[in-house]
C-alpha cells in the first residue's frame, strides 16, 4: 500500500520556459524536497504563468474502518509537474481550516478564490459551516478577504470564475454530516467590489451536491455534471449533464444519463475543452464504488465515449469495509480509483491530479493525462492510500501487505 516517493529533477536553462510559448521559467533545482501527506477534500486552481498546481484545505484524518475522522488543514501547497516536485506555500492569515469549499481561478486577476466550506475540530457533532470568500494572489501568495457573507454557509457546491466574476452553483447546507439541505442557486461575485448576486436563471437542473462543474474556454458556459440530493449519502446519485448561458442565463440538459453514458456519481472532476467535457474518477452507483474511469462527452454529437475502463472488480467485498486483495485488478497505467480530490487542467493541455479518497483511505500522489492521448503519466508516487496490489505481489487484504 505505500511505495518509496521518488522526485523527478528538471534541467532547465535560464530562459527555457520548459514548455512552448511559455514565459516562465521552472528552476527545479532551487525546489525543496517538501512532501504534502495524504489529503481528500481539498480543492485548487492551474497558474499558468508559475506552471504549478496550487491546492488549498483538505482534510487529512485517515478514515478508521471507513468512518471519517476528520483532520482539516488550511495549508497551500503548489505542484510543479515539469519537475514533479511539491511545495509548501507559506501565505500568511487567510482562511480557516476546511474541507469542501468551492474553488476557481480568475485568471483576469490572477487569483484564486474560494468561497463556503467546513471544518469541525471533534471527531462526532456538527459541523461549521463557512460563507466567506477569500483570494489568493498567486504573483504574490498573499490572502484577501473578498466579502464575509455571500450565497449562504454551503459545502460541496461548484465555482468557476471567468473575467472578474466567480460563480457558484448549488451546495449543501446541512451541519450533520450524515444528512444534506441541497441547493438549486446560482450566485455571482463582483471580485473586485466584493458583491455577491443571486442570478435569477431560467430552468434548473434541481438540487444538488457532491456535483461537478467547469466552464467553457471562452467563459461563456457553466457545465454541471452528477452530483446527489438529500439521499446522497447512499445514493442513487445523478448522472445528467446540463449547461448554462452565462449570458442569457438559461439552463440546457444536454445528456439526461440514461443509455450509454457514465454511471451515475458523486465528486468527480470535470473539465470543458472548446468540443468536448472530460470526466475524471469519482464514486459512482456500481458495486465498485470509487472508479478511475475517465470518459469525454462530445459537445457536437451529444455523446458520451469511455476513454478507459479503469479497475476491473474480480471479487465481492466481504462485508461493510472489508475487501478481499483481489477485490479488484488494478489497472497500473492509470491513477488509483478516488473522489473528492484536486485536478486541473494546464494551458498546455494536460489534466493534473492530486489526492482524494480511495478505498484505502486518503492519498498523495500526482498523475498527469495528455488530454488529446488520453494517456496518464504518474509524476509522484503515493506514500499511502494505494490498494496493496498496487505496490505489491502478496497482499493480505485489499489495504495490507
Amino acid at each position: 500500500m505505500w511505495t518509496v516517493l521518488l522526485f523527478i529533477a528538471c534541467s532547465n536553462e535560464p530562459g527555457d520556459s520548459g514548455a512552448a510559448g511559455d514565459s516562465f521559467a521552472v528552476d527545479c533545482d532551487a525546489l525543496l524536497v517538501d512532501y504534502p501527506s495524504a489529503r481528500s477534500e481539498l480543492s485548487g486552481v492551474w497558474d499558468a504563468e508559475r506552471r504549478r498546481m496550487v491546492v488549498f484545505g483538505g482534510d487529512t484524518g485517515v478514515p478508521v474502518m471507513c468512518i471519517p475522522e476528520p483532520t482539516f488543514v488550511d495549508e497551500v501547497w503548489a505542484y510543479y509537474p515539469d519537475c514533479g516536485s511539491f511545495e509548501k506555500i507559506e501565505a500568511g492569515d487567510g482562511p480557516r481550516k476546511r474541507g469542501r469549499h468551492a474553488t476557481a481561478l480568475d485568471a483576469a486577476s490572477g487569483q484564486m478564490v474560494i468561497h463556503g466550506g467546513r471544518f469541525r475540530a471533534e471527531p462526532e457533532g456538527d459541523y461549521t459551516l463557512f460563507d466567506d470568500t477569500w483570494a489568493l494572489d498567486l504573483a504574490t501568495d498573499t490572502w484577501t478577504k473578498l466579502a464575509s457573507r455571500g450565497p449562504g454557509e454551503r459545502t460541496n457546491h461548484v465555482a468557476v470564475a471567468h473575467e472578474g466574476t466567480f460563480y457558484v452553483m448549488g451546495g449543501n447546507s446541512s451541519t450533520d454530516g450524515a444528512f444534506f439541505i441541497p441547493h438549486d442557486d446560482t450566485w455571482a461575485l463582483d471580485i473586485a467590489t466584493g458583491t455577491w448576486t443571486e442570478l435569477e436563471t431560467q430552468g434548473s437542473p434541481g438540487a444538488r451536491l457532491f456535483h461537478a462543474g467547469a466552464l467553457s474556454p471562452d467563459g461563456t458556459t457553466l457545465y454541471v455534471y452528477g452530483g446527489g440530493d438529500e439521499g446522497a449519502f447512499f445514493g442513487p446519485f445523478f448522472g445528467d449533464l446540463w449547461a448554462l448561458d452565462l449570458e442569457t442565463l438559461e439552463w440546457t440538459e444536454l445528456h439526461s444519463g440514461n443509455g450509454k453514458a457514465p454511471l451515475g456519481r458523486i465528486w468527480p472532476n470535470l473539465f470543458a475543452l472548446d468540443d468536448r467535457l472530460i470526466l475524471w474518477a469519482g464514486h459512482d452507483d456500481g458495486s465498485l464504488g470509487n472508479t478511475n474511469e475517465v470518459w469525454s462527452f462530445d459537445l457536437g454529437s451529444g455523446k458520451w465515449e469511455r476513454q478507459h475502463r479503469g479497475d476491473k472488480q474480480t471479487n465481492d467485498a466481504f462485508g461493510f469495509c472489508d475487501f478481499p486483495a483481489d477485490f479488484t485488478k488494478p489497472e497500473m497505467d492509470l491513477p488509483e480509483r478516488r473522489n473528492a480530490g484536486a485536478a486541473v487542467l494546464t494551458d498546455d493541455q494536460r489534466m493534473v491530479v492530486f489526492g482524494g479518497k480511495t478505498d484505502c483511505g486518503i492519498i498523495n500522489d500526482a498523475w498527469e493525462m495528455d488530454v488529446t492521448t488520453y494517456a496518464f503519466t504518474n509524476s509522484s508516487r503515493a506514500t499511502a492510500g494505494e490498494v496493496c496490489l498496487r505496490a505489491y505481489q502478496s497482499c493480505s487484504s485489499m489495504c495490507t501487505p
